[in-house]
């Protein structure tokens, strides 16, 4: 009997070390090149096609983000009804070619997560990390509510293990919930400045664009480390050169308002134009504003009286440096009674939610009450937009954008052309004013009709935008 006893012990203890060994399928594809996932996948391993799917959405494996070869995977993964396959496709569901539709998105992580075989937490349950890694995104979905109950601390712990096997998407999700607000005593849950900015470093290493994102906020931000505006540009530059479309606009902006060096017009439109695909409407503002700061800096400026440039280097004049927003940031966890709060999530989805969407717009900085501006009396239109430009620019005084918009309204009504586009400008990128698409219409279709070009350009990209929804 002992002898039987003393055998089954052997056998066990080698079953165990040959589990120990082999691990999973998850652990096995993050050690695997991308070219062993390729081949398993033209083999026809499901999970494997999956698992490429979430790689190209991610841009993991030295792949620049691709959601168009993310979603053939993902196809491929779910005509063989694997979990990860439509998991995959729920998260692309956030994303141009396959959303941005939130019905889409509860859909497949339905269909992954209530799964009749329970593959997906069965692989969960041997800390598959890929497996660990969809249920906690599932846990975090605004969308899967009220069906499944969001669970932070949950998802905190699957984060957990999927980072500690090595994914990096993982990781990062870890550091933001370190990083900011999520952190609950109820939920167990501490802030860990060190910790997340440590492990936004080490998925920075495998060249992560989600993690060069969330490392230029920090950096811009001063959370964790200290504010650095070269180094936010140049973790901002490295996830927008890999295809990530909020580093683009933010990039966008670093080089429109020469936050960090010299401003450059061209290269801030080319970033707002390959953001275009994933972001159209807030690509397509940006777009507007820097031509419109073009058209401004190779205008005369017969009126005033610093360099033409407006954002000349020796001009004494700071320019608007641009606010990062943070949306996709976790905010303070929800109550248990309101239920409405966004849940922290890598994706920064383009799918509406009840907080404000993102905007890399540059701040509208009303200070102080002070003193009102003193304009001298203006004989004509043309003078009133005078003031108005120096007001919205900060020329020789404080940006006030709410005397900008006084005069260049008094301006307009005096048949100004130029001043019924600046009008329409506010109104689309709710700068001094609440943003409202049939107020920029009116102004620009008026300023159009008094023969500004550049209003007639801003008109049609406008009604382009607004027709596309």
């Amino acid at each position: 009997m002992f002898n039987i006893y003393r055998k089954s012990c052997y056998i066990l203890a080698i079953f165990t070390l040959f589990q120990a060994l082999i691990g999973n399928e998850g652990e096995r594809w993050i050690l695997a090149d991308y070219l062993e996932l390729k081949d398993a996948a033209a083999k026809q391993d499901a999970y494997a096609m999956g698992f490429l799917s979430l790689v190209h959405a991610h841009g993991d494996k030295g792949q620049d983000i691709s959601y168009a070869d993310a979603l053939s995977f993902a196809e491929s993964a779910v005509m063989k009804n694997h979990w990860l396959g439509h998991f995959a496709m729920g998260y692309l569901a956030r994303f141009v070619p396959y959303g941005p539709d939130s019905g889409k998105v509860r859909l497949h992580y339905l269909k992954a997560f209530q799964d009749p075989d329970g593959m997906m937490i069965r692989d969960a349950s041997k800390n598959d990390p890929i497996a660990a890694y969809a249920l906690a995104e599932i846990f975090t979905s605004d969308e899967v509510r009220p069906t499944v109950i969001p669970d932070l601390k949950m998802a905190a712990e699957y984060y957990e293990i999927a980072s500690q096997k090595g994914y990096g998407p993982a990781s990062v999700q870890l550091a933001l919930f370190k990083l900011h607000s999520i952190a609950d005593p109820g939920l167990g849950i501490a802030k860990d400045l060190k910790g997340g900015i440590g492990l936004l470093q080490e998925s920075a290493k495998k060249n992560l664009p989600a993690a060069h994102h969330y490392l230029g906020r920090c950096y811009f931000k001063g959370i964790g480390v200290e504010a650095d505006n070269d180094m936010a540009l140049v973790h901002f530059q490295a996830a927008a050169d890999r295809g990530k479309s909020l580093s683009q606009l933010l990039v966008a902006d670093f080089y429109a308002y020469g936050v960090s060096g010299p401003v450059k017009l061209d290269l801030a439109l080319r970033y707002a134009r390959l953001a275009s695909v994933q972001e159209q409407e807030k690509a397509m503002l940006k777009i507007n504003e820097y031509e419109n700061l073009k058209q401004v800096e190779q205008s005369p400026q017969e009126d005033i009286t610093t360099p033409s440039n407006e954002f000349s280097q020796t001009s004494n004049v700071v320019p608007m440096v641009p606010s990062l927003p943070s949306p996709e940031l976790p905010p303070p966890p929800p109550s248990p009674s309101s239920g409405t709060e966004r849940l922290p999530s890598v994706y920064e989805p383009s799918v509406q939610t009840p907080n404000e969407p993102e905007s890399v717009t540059p701040p509208i900085v009303l200070e102080e009450p002070k003193p009102a501006l003193v304009v001298e009396a203006a004989s004509n239109g043309t003078d009133l937009r005078n003031s108005a430009k120096n007001a919205y620019w900060g020329k020789g005084q404080s940006v006030d954008l709410q005397v900008a918009y006084s005069l260049f309204l008094d301006a307009a009504n005096t048949g100004d052309a130029e001043s019924a586009r600046y009008l329409g400008m506010m109104f689309m990128q709710g700068k001094g004013v609440t943003r409202d698409s049939s107020q920029a219409l009116y102004w620009f279709d008026l300023a159009a009709q008094r023969g500004d070009k550049l209003a007639k350009s801003n008109l049609e990209k406008l009604k382009g935008v607004l027709g596309s929804r």
